[in-house]
């Protein structure tokens, strides 16, 4: 939660410190992603720990990324691409 908590901090303090020079600060927060670091988890566990009963896909979290970077008037954001985890318990 630290860790989750400092993302959101330090993406949103710069977003705000830069905004004057035009740069921009975004953030991407993937939940699980299918890869290989999950071959030993069922595909049924994988879509249990979203609310939506998915899991993204490497072209899932890379379309975010697009996204953010042609977004011109979006800064100091955090993505979120988990499928609805982020919300919280569900």
């Amino acid at each position: 939660m630290i860790t989750k908590g400092g993302l959101n901090a330090a993406t949103r303090s710069l977003a705000m410190e830069y905004a004057k020079e035009q740069i921009r600060f975004n953030a991407v927060a993937p939940g699980i992603v299918a890869t290989s670091l999950h071959t030993d988890n069922s595909k049924e566990y994988l879509e249990s720990r979203s609310p939506m009963a998915t899991v993204s896909t490497v072209e899932d979290i890379a379309s975010a990324v697009v996204y953010l970077t042609e977004a011109r008037q979006i800064t100091g954001e955090v993505l979120h691409v988990d499928g609805g985890a982020h919300i919280g318990k569900w």
